[in-house]
């Protein structure tokens, strides 16, 4: 392992972006971190292999299921794909690209490194886009009620995936000739699904503390049956606003680091310090392609039980 940094330290920028596109020689260094990047595959492999299963359980299961061919599960699908495509190529691709690193294989590293960034921003930004999708799909669901069906359509849905999908593989395609345009666009367009996703989740909050208070009002057949239908409505609600609650939690969690270190790195320039900062902010957004699953299958009963009857392991 000590013949990695002789290798990297004698590689000038004007170098390396003869070798490699859009990289510098910091790319390459690994300094003092040794550790912490052999950890990051560790963990990197882990989390590929778990969210391919997962994601592919989901996908299968949608597919196959009649009940479940509605327009939020569209979504749901979509995101799931997305999930999936992270698992099998992105995160592999990631840990590939450190093993080339602490090798010191400039070559693989340079392919390896172009294809995880491509990918990544593909299916990653597909994902955050999906997540925000079903944030705004539920809050529609409670603040339409009746209409949500008439307004919210299959084939409406559709075209937003495909737009999502389109709008994700046009800034792919744009990126190597316009990094300095693009890289900006999607830091905004991240921070904006964060604030959307966040607002939708207070605008659900607030609605279900409406309804729950509306209930408390209308409901008045006796004092003990009064008293039954409050505690049952306040822990429905506790049960709502912590669910909706940690779903914000997650999300933040593994977005907010990725979106701070890039935007340090877009103004400061890469070193090895804020490279290492990346590498493990990057394997926080793989950590929700894994997440995700799990969260929406405690959410929605009809996929956990379509699940459980297709997968009795499980």
């Amino acid at each position: 392992m000590e013949f990695l940094p002789n290798i990297t330290l004698n590689l000038s920028d004007d170098a390396v972006g003869k070798i490699c596109f859009n990289m510098n020689a910091a790319y390459f260094k690994i300094g003092d971190f040794l550790n912490w990047y052999i950890a990051n595959c560790v963990v990197g492999t882990l989390l590929a292999i778990a969210s391919t299963l997962e994601n592919f359980c989901i996908l299968l299961t949608i597919w196959k299921t009649s009940i479940l061919n509605t327009p939020s599960y569209v979504i749901l699908f979509s995101l799931a794909l997305s999930d999936l495509g992270v698992g099998l190529l992105s995160q592999p691709l990631a840990v590939i690209n450190s093993v080339a690193k602490i090798q010191g294989r400039i070559g693989m590293a340079c392919v390896s490194g172009a294809a995880v960034a491509a990918l990544s921003t593909y299916l990653c930004g597909v994902s955050l886009l999906c997540v925000t999708a079903v944030s705004i799909d539920r809050y529609l669901s409670l603040y339409l009620h009746l209409r949500y069906k008439q307004l919210v359509t299959k084939v409406r849905v559709l075209l937003l995936v495909v737009l999502i999908w389109l709008l994700a593989a046009l800034a792919l395609i744009a990126w190597p000739w316009y990094p300095f345009i693009i890289t900006p666009i999607a830091i905004a367009v991240g921070s904006l699904c964060i604030l959307t996703t966040s607002g939708c989740f207070f605008r659900i909050y607030l609605v279900l503390r409406y309804h729950c208070s509306k209930m408390h009002h209308n409901i008045r057949p006796s004092i003990e049956q009064t008293t039954s239908n409050t505690q049952d409505s306040a822990v429905h609600f506790r049960r709502s606003v912590t669910g909706i609650f940690l779903v914000y939690i997650i999300l933040l969690f593994c977005y907010l680091p990725y979106l701070c270190i890039v935007s340090v790195i877009a103004v400061q320039g890469t070193n090895t310090t804020n490279r290492l900062l990346f590498e493990l902010a990057r394997t926080l957004v793989y950590a929700n392609s894994t997440i995700n699953p799990f969260i929406y299958c405690w959410r929605l009963q009809d996929l956990r039980r379509a699940i459980r009857l297709r997968f009795p392991c499980v």
